[in-house]
């Protein structure tokens, strides 16, 4: 396979489903196959981890240690993360190992290559130390680029020959590029300034997180004369510049502005995160020659030190969040923008200095063009060149291409040339990334792989700032990756699992982010079953395809970003999904079948969504018009004008009448400003061709007009319920996944836009699978009630008729009663090495932090609690199924009764089964409790070094951080399955 996959003339999404081929051979035998997954989840479904290599500070033991720690758990493979960052946020640095690329680092990754190898693992590489890409190598002529320029303004007629002010540089870096002259026009007026003139001009970024820069297309109103200069008066004096900065110029009569733009390096066009040895200059992702320089310098020797395992354990390459932000220039823009779209940048470039040109809207059209152009130059020239050459090696990519900080890119168009489109959540934390909005950003890369033709969504999750061990599972890490699921993840890139070498001590080095887990983890050895949990959900979400009524095109302005899935661009409210499409997928990928909008992939949708703005791509224009002809229904207002200059004006007077075509000719009931819909638009479903075009309606007012229910719908006397879902179709199951992400119990009556078909309610939690014993139809939909423990989730699949498995009952969770309490003594051991006594008696439960002992209210680790109890006399007679319900447990417990366990619980209800194994008398029951590090550490805050238990960089934990309730808290009882 993998000398297939390196022809190069293979199309990427070829070799990308060549390579996810296992993705779908399981569809041959569903009914078995989801089974089969479900039970023992394939590599393609099993959750990969950032493994930080962390300041490269790494030993061959640490890593031998770490990959079979991963493959114990449950992990499918790693990314290598060679990066810095320990001593950011007031923690402490830690040694430096072998820099990255030196000889004995190349060892430790080859060794790193058939550990894994040996394992059965996949490994990821970052290709890089740290991100940004860059390093070194990289010299100030291939580095990310900004225009800079100086102005001087000159009266003539006279003789000029004086040198002009040198523009501001970086680094001491500066090229000229051109000098540019234009008339000042006389008795002008001062004006406002093109509104966001930096924004747009890509000189100022608009910053981090994914921003809504719909900004960039508005702009206050245009008065007559306002502008600055007309683009035929412009003058190119470039010639005229001597090396020296000299200006040698007749300078005909009148005032004169003159600009002498340049280049220089760019705000935050460098490496960031690096370890020491790998600082440098972010290259210009802008320039193909300057990644062709880097891949042959860094990228092809190590894949030629993979050998045969490239391809094969080495399966991915990988860069890290692009955080560049405001670049704007690369050797060759001005020939590219000429080539793309049409006419000479030249006469407009003073508007990247803030100068109106022509009239305030052919600025901002240029301006437009000159991002649209920088977009396009970094799907060209960076991410395809990347793609094309990981395929000449068998390999794939997953970039987090798509910022989230708002550099000059198409988002979705950049990750849709990933075959694994990537991008990243946060768990909680109170004091960084605060908000929803602010935390999961996965609907736009889940979006470009159900446009793009892609199987697989990754993201790396769990990143935090302000928690050092403290992100409990049930309540922070868990509803974090459901939320993650329901936008659209189906495989978790855990961050982060930092490398510890022995030396370090417990818990050892840390990156000063991310939710810490690796083998020095207090409950590493205990994790498999939350492991369990991800991979079966990923398992599940992995089937088929995604379900969406609509697709909403984005538009094609630059910076462009999707947000998190409650952003609704189309309006469709609770209950539907949708993806969002760039140009080019509408342009190149998208057609008509039966009346729905459908991919070359499979998936399909019920409607196009239009964005609210006044001008629309003339390309997506006319191929609006095909579809809708050929029977799509297309939803959104009435453009009015192209956007860009490119042959403007005969491009407006086209949007013109294609807009006719398929809006009618009609007056508009009102102005409209750059991004605002008409007041008052009319209602209005019109038939073009075998399609319609409707305006007026929301989204979701159509569907339900047009006799489409909600996807999914729920009802539950709880007035904060945060239940969220997806759904995704393989043949002919549906599977359904629903999370409660509230901290309490959840009724809900779930109503699926499923019928005739027989509900099975999927845990993922426990594994268990069954069909559900009461659901009801009506009007061509399934009502089954959940009841969901706090912060749970459920998968419904739907496959088998309804008629071999009618309903049976009422309600799907059977009660549970309490028949017994035990209660106190518990006699409790804990770990002297961990600085907890050897053993301890608890007359009641509570927390370990209340307790008066040091080595108790300090202590992190695992600790048993033991005790015997016999069955109450009214429980010894018959055969009740009795479980044993632990009450409250920070973190996760395993139990054991008469010297069998029982599993692992970690969310609520922590419940197991004592059926099997139970006594009337003299049962011996051990519960091993686990809590998290930040405990210890704090108590060793106040200790010297030489008596501290722990040792590690992490410097956030001090003797003023608060304890975290630890231990089994109870009630512990014995609890009766009732029956129906």
């Amino acid at each position: 396979m993998v000398g297939w996959l390196s022809l190069g003339s293979r199309p990427h999404w070829l070799v990308a489903g060549i390579i996810f081929l296992c993705v779908g051979a399981h569809r041959a035998s569903a009914a078995t196959g989801l089974e089969q997954g479900w039970d023992n989840p394939p590599l393609q479904a099993k959750a990969r981890t950032y493994w930080w290599w962390l300041n490269g500070n790494v030993t061959r033991e640490s890593i031998t240690r770490d990959l079979e720690g991963m493959k114990a758990r449950g992990f499918g493979g790693a990314v290598i993360m060679d990066a810095g960052g320990a001593e950011q946020d007031g923690n402490d640095p830690v040694p430096h190992g072998p820099d990255f690329m030196s000889p004995a680092w190349r060892e430790l990754y080859k060794h790193t290559l058939h550990e894994a190898d040996r394992l059965g693992l996949e490994i990821s590489l970052n290709i890089q130390s740290g991100w940004n890409l860059g390093g070194p190598v990289v010299k100030p002529e291939d580095a990310a680029k900004k225009l800079t320029w100086s102005e001087t303004h000159i009266n003539g007629p006279a003789r000029f020959a004086k040198p002009l002010a040198e523009p501001p540089k970086r680094d001491g870096f500066y090229r000229d590029l051109f000098v540019l002259a234009y008339p000042v026009r006389a008795g002008q007026k001062d004006h406002p300034p093109i509104e966001n003139w930096e924004y747009k001009a890509m000189d100022k970024s608009l910053g981090s997180s994914a921003p809504d820069t719909s900004v960039l297309l508005k702009d206050v109103p245009a008065t007559p004369g306002e502008e600055d200069a007309r683009a035929a008066d412009v003058v190119d004096l470039s010639p005229k510049l001597a090396p020296d900065g000299t200006l040698t110029w007749d300078v005909p009569q009148g005032e004169w502005g003159i600009l002498r733009f340049g280049w220089t390096i760019g705000d935050h066009s460098y490496v960031s995160t690096a370890s020491d040895g790998w600082q440098g200059y972010a290259l210009d992702v802008l320039d193909p020659g300057a990644f062709h320089r880097y891949w042959d310098a860094v990228v092809e020797p190590l894949i030629t030190d993979a050998g045969p395992m490239a391809g094969k354990t080495l399966k991915n390459l990988h860069t890290d969040s692009w955080e560049v932000e405001a670049i704007n220039w690369t050797p060759t823009l001005r020939e590219e923008f000429e080539k793309r779209r049409g006419y000479d940048l030249l006469p407009f470039l003073p508007a990247i200095a803030g100068k109106i040109i022509d009239d305030r809207a052919k600025t901002n059209r240029f301006l437009f063009d000159f991002r649209r152009t920088l977009g396009d130059l970094a799907v060209a020239h960076h991410y395809v060149p990347f793609r094309d050459g990981a395929h000449r090696h068998g390999m794939l990519i997953h970039p987090e291409s798509g910022g989230p900080h708002a550099s000059p890119i198409d988002a979705q168009q950049c990750l849709g040339q990933d075959d694994i489109p990537m991008s990243e959540f946060w768990a909680w934390s109170p004091r960084h990334r605060v908000g929803d909005p602010n935390r999961f950003f996965v609907k736009q890369p889940a979006s470009a792989a159900h446009t793009y033709g892609h199987p697989i969504c990754f993201a790396e999750g769990f990143t935090n700032i302000g928690l050092h061990w403290q992100e409990s599972l049930w309540d922070n890490l868990k509803p974090s990756f459901d939320k993650a699921l329901t936008e659209g993840l189906n495989v978790l890139v855990w961050h982060a699992f930092v490398c510890s070498p022995r030396e370090m001590g417990l818990p050892g080095q840390q990156y000063f982010a991310g939710t810490h887990f690796n083998p020095n983890t207090t409950w590493f050895e205990k994790s498999g079953p939350f492991i369990a949990y991800i991979n079966r959900c990923q398992w599940m979400l992995q089937q088929g395809k995604f379900v969406a009524d609509a697709c909403c095109y984005y538009g094609n302005n630059v910076p462009n970003f999707a947000q998190l899935r409650s952003s609704d661009p189309a309006h469709l409210g609770p209950g539907y999904d949708y993806d969002v499409i760039t140009a080019d997928a509408i342009i190149d990928r998208l057609s008509v079948r039966d009346g729905r909008l459908v991919l070359p992939d499979g998936m399909s949708y019920r409607v196009l969504v239009l964005p609210d703005q006044r001008a629309i791509s003339l390309p997506v224009l006319r191929k609006v018009k095909q579809l809708v002809e050929a029977g799509a229904t297309i939803l959104g207002p009435r453009p009015l004008e192209a956007t860009g200059l490119t042959n403007y004006p005969a491009s407006d007077a086209e949007v013109k009448q294609l807009a006719d075509d398929l809006w009618g000719i009609q007056p508009l009931a009102a102005s409209r400003t750059n991004n605002a819909a008409a007041a008052n638009t009319p209602k209005q479903i019109r038939t073009v061709g075998a399609g319609r075009v409707v305006t007026g309606l929301t989204t979701r007012d159509f569907l339900l007009q047009d006799g489409i229910h909600p996807d999914f719908d729920f009802s539950c006397t709880s007035k904060d319920a945060d239940v969220s879902y997806i759904h995704r179709r393989d043949g002919d199951a549906d599977i359904y996944f629903d999370a409660n992400r509230a901290t309490h119990d959840e009724t809900l009556r779930c109503t699926f836009r499923v019928a005739g078909k027989a509900p099975e309610l999927w845990d993922a939690v426990s594994g268990h699978h069954d069909f559900a014993s009461a659901c009801s139809e009506s009007d061509g939909r399934t009502t089954v009630p959940l009841e969901l423990p706090p912060c749970g989730s459920m998968l419904v699949v739907f496959r088998t008729p309804a008629s071999a498995h009618p309903s049976r009952g009422e309600r799907n969770t059977p009660p549970f009663t309490p028949r017994q309490e035990l209660t106190g003594p518990w006699t409790v051991s804990f770990d002297p090495k961990l600085g907890g006594p050897a053993q301890a008696t608890f007359d009641h439960l509570e927390s370990w932090t209340a307790r008066p002992e040091p080595g108790i209210r300090f202590y992190s680790g695992t600790a048993t609690y033991h005790r015997t109890f016999d069955l109450a006399p009214d429980l010894r007679a018959g055969t009740p199924q009795l479980w044993l319900d632990l009450g409250g447990v920070r973190e996760l417990a395993e139990v054991r009764l008469n010297g069998k366990s029982l599993g692992v619980v970690w969310s609520p209800p922590f419940r197991v089964d004592l059926t099997p194994g139970l006594k009337p008398e003299g049962n011996e029951l051990e519960i091993d409790v686990v809590n998290f590090w930040p405990n210890r550490i704090i108590g060793d805050a106040s200790l010297p070094p030489e008596k501290r238990i722990t040792r590690t960089n992490i410097r956030k934990l001090t003797q003023e951080t608060p304890l975290i309730e630890s231990g089994l808290l109870g009630p512990v009882r014995l609890m009766e399955q009732g029956r129906e």
